[in-house]
């Protein structure tokens, strides 16, 4: 693969070369999302063969999955913000040395997973899927043992599923997103060919069921990372001017800066897994299947909002490496008003074309209309989505993650008395829960605005 960048010493003249810039980076990165995010469609358009409560277990993995990926995108976020700076100052060799740093700190994030999940993995279980009046006990039963046989296997892969974001910021703060995509379309494409092999077992191979998913997903994961990284110990010189730094230094750096988005991201999935346990009950399988899948979908269109995010922080650590904080601004600036332009067709798209969407993956009529309604109803949060997350990246990704971090934290924690009492079965049910989403991400996106406005990020030293 040739990598696809940017001139690196060339800094934008206009606010047309910034935008091309800008635009250049961010297209191969949103597919790049967008593929990812194909992993978990693609677990339920499979896992639907296998019924209404193995679907709901993949939905109700999701959570834990997220929460796994706050410690790996912790990692990866502190990469990011060194290496884009390292390479904006023009020294891609303090790149390569923060790559061998976080190949460490991923092997460590990886075992705290690895241990926390298998170790506990039945309380996980008993915590999603509790025991409640007037709950049918065989279909909680076999939606429990789908949902460990589905988290098992993502617990032992835990270091591939962690370096696979840091990877992919080591080429990003190249200014190369190309890479990053055409490897997720080897990864996605082995994905593919092997959920259903895995899954049904046709021929000699084991039939594995839910589980088969799950490892379709690792198995497609160390193929690309181990590329990528491959690529990466070609791509980035091996010699050079070194960071008068520690590693220890360096390593507690990229924690530093890693660790509030750690945090905020924990907390999301915390929330939802509270939510899990105390709100979803009373709509049993039902219920969580219509959260999945809908969330399935939204995040595909979120994949757009992110990769924009993704190269807007990554240019931003950049200028600010080569004392531009100018450029950053105006950088910022412009993304904003680009995903505002984004978010617009995605809204357009969940009012209009639900039904097809929900007909590809939820497993039958009922399910496939809640998730109508689910889609309608955030599609009035979109453009909310699209500020908050180009704004929080572009903040995290030049250092200054605290902030952002606990913005989300607050705003994520009120989405639990906001469902208890508008999702109250008494009140407006799965409605009201997806209506608490909705004034949640309001009040996200507002505070997102003014702490980017506020522009302590772009004073902030990495030292």
């Amino acid at each position: 693969m040739a990598a696809a960048t940017i001139q690196e010493d060339r800094l934008p003249a206009t606010s047309g070369e910034l935008t091309r810039e800008l635009l250049h980076l961010a297209w191969p990165g949103a597919m790049t999302l967008l593929l990812n995010n194909v992993y978990g469609f693609n677990d339920q358009f499979w896992v639907k063969f296998l019924g209404r409560e193995s679907q709901a277990a993949v939905a109700d993995a999701s959570m834990v999955s997220i929460l796994c990926f706050a410690i790996y995108e912790g990692v990866a976020l502190g990469v990011l913000a060194l290496a884009s700076r390292a390479h904006g100052a023009g020294h891609p060799f303090r790149a390569r040395q923060v790559l061998r740093l976080a190949l460490g700190l991923s092997a460590g994030a990886a075992l705290v997973v690895a241990l926390l999940g298998l170790g506990f993995l039945g309380a996980w279980v008993a915590w999603i899927l509790p025991v409640r009046d007037g709950v049918d006990l065989q279909a909680l039963e076999i939606e429990r043992t789908a949902l460990g046989d589905y988290m098992r296997p993502l617990f032992y892969g835990a270091f591939f599923l962690c370096l696979a974001p840091v990877v992919d910021n080591c080429f990003l703060a190249r200014k190369d997103s190309k890479t990053p995509l055409k490897l997720q379309l080897l990864a996605v494409s082995a994905n593919t060919i092997l959920n259903p092999l895995l899954i049904f077992g046709p021929g000699p191979l084991p039939a594995l069921g839910v589980a088969g998913a799950a490892w379709a997903s690792i198995f497609s994961r160390v193929l690309s990372t181990s590329l990528g990284l491959l690529l990466l110990h070609r791509r980035l010189p091996a010699q050079g001017d070194p960071d008068p730094r520690s590693a220890r230094r360096r390593s507690l750096l990229i924690l530093k800066i890693g660790s509030p988005a750690t945090v905020g991201i924990a907390l999301y999935s915390g929330v939802y897994l509270v939510m899990w346990n105390l709100v979803f009950p009373p709509f049993g399988a039902l219920g969580r299947a219509a959260f999945g899948n809908g969330f399935r979908i939204e995040g595909l269109a979120f994949c757009l909002i992110w990769g924009l995010g993704m190269a807007t922080g990554s240019l931003a650590g950049r200028y600010l490496g080569a004392g531009r904080p100018d450029l950053a601004q105006a950088l910022a600036r412009r993304a904003g008003g680009i995903v505002l332009l984004l978010t617009l067709p995605l809204t357009l798209v969940f009012l209009v074309l639900p039904g097809p969407l929900a007909a590809l993956i939820a497993p039958d009529d009922a399910v496939q209309r809640e998730v109508v309604v689910y889609l309608r109803i955030l599609a009035l949060s979109q453009f909310a989505v699209g500020i908050q997350g180009v704004y929080d990246q572009t903040v995290s990704a030049a250092g200054h993650s605290l902030p952002p971090s606990i913005s989300t934290g607050f705003w994520n924690l009120s989405r639990i008395p906001l469902s208890l009492w508008l999702g109250a079965p008494e009140r407006f049910g799965l409605v009201g829960i997806w209506w608490a989403i909705n004034l949640s991400t309001y009040g996200k996106a507002l505070t997102s605005w003014w702490i980017l406005r506020r522009g302590r990020w772009l004073r902030l030293r990495l030292d």
